[in-house]
């Protein structure tokens, strides 16, 4: 039996898919299974999963076009491990990610996280996590961290106790776009969390973007994760992270003609305008900061 499952959940990813299977390939711990589900793909995503034979290698195709919510529970299903990692079809594990993790796992861990790099098609890099580029990374009880701090965590970088998904009773059927933000802090809320400091693993920025109505269905989620675990939060960071989203919902319906109206009203009914206004200056200060000191995931290491 592998010790960890690692789940590919594949979408028309041909084009980096096999970049993705070999970074899982090359990895210095070596007790693992790759589970590639494909979800209905169009483009060569089967083929290139079919150049790579070995009992620890296993194909499923999806019955039917559904949620990534879905998917990843689907995937999960199929595991053996007793850990359960995630990897995107577009993102990259360094060689000693696998290795480095299960050095921390103890039965008190539900979930293993790292730190994670975006690079991007002309060669620029930074740490994917804004709000920590400059300490380390939490670890212990981060369940209201993941709200002050927003998602810090890359799915690609996280690895789970199998026990602890099911624990919590999986992914629950109404969360389609951020089942990750969900297991990371329903697994949290239940269980001790471990981070690798160093680098261990790489998230692809490519040109894609979210559909307006995507994400504003994905600020809804959100929010409906927030109301879900109100109660074991402080009013006053429920309040914030309420207005964070909803100032997120009202900028998307801005967008369009069809919906300025009613994105103008959310924006000063629900959501914060002084942050807005704020952005700007935010966004100066990350840039000098990051040419005038070393980001931690250069300091560290991989």
């Amino acid at each position: 039996m592998p010790l960890v499952s690692t789940i590919i959940n594949v979408r028309n990813g041909a084009a980096t898919l096999r970049e993705a299977i070999e970074s899982v390939l090359a990895q210095t711990f070596t007790e693992w299974e790759l589970i590639i589900w494909d979800d209905r793909s169009s483009d060569a995503s089967a083929s290139i999963v079919a150049e790579y034979h070995g009992e620890r290698v296993r194909y499923f195709l999806s019955p039917q076009d559904v949620s990534l919510g879905k998917a990843r529970s689907d995937a999960i299903r199929q595991a053996k491990g007793e850990w359960i990692a995630f990897l995107d079809q577009d993102d990259i594990w360094l060689p000693g990610k696998l290795e480095k993790q299960m050095a921390l796992a103890d039965e008190s861990v539900g979930l293993i996280y790292g730190r994670t790099i975006r690079f991007y098609p002309r060669g620029m890099e930074r740490d994917y996590d804004q709000k920590h580029e400059y300490k380390l990374l939490p670890e212990g009880n981060i369940f209201t961290q993941l709200f002050t701090k927003s998602c810090f965590i890359a799915m690609s970088s996280a690895v789970f106790r199998r026990s602890a998904i099911e624990a919590i009773g999986g992914i629950p059927d109404n969360i389609r776009i951020i089942p990750d933000y969900y297991l990371y802090v329903a697994v949290a809320h239940q269980y001790q969390v471990r981070a690798v400091q160093q680098a261990v693993c790489r998230y692809r920025m490519h040109s894609d973007s979210m559909s307006q109505v995507a994400a504003q269905q994905m600020h809804q989620e959100v929010l409906w994760l927030v109301d879900h675990w109100a109660a074991s939060l402080d009013p006053n960071i429920v309040t914030r992270c309420r207005k964070r989203h909803q100032t997120a919902i009202a900028l998307e319906e801005m967008g369009s003609l069809r919906t300025l109206r009613s994105g103008v009203v959310r924006l000063f009914a629900q959501g914060s305008v002084a942050s807005q206004a704020s952005r700007p200056f935010t966004f100066v200060f990350h840039l000098v900061r990051r040419n005038v000191r070393r980001p931690y995931w250069r300091v560290l290491g991989s």
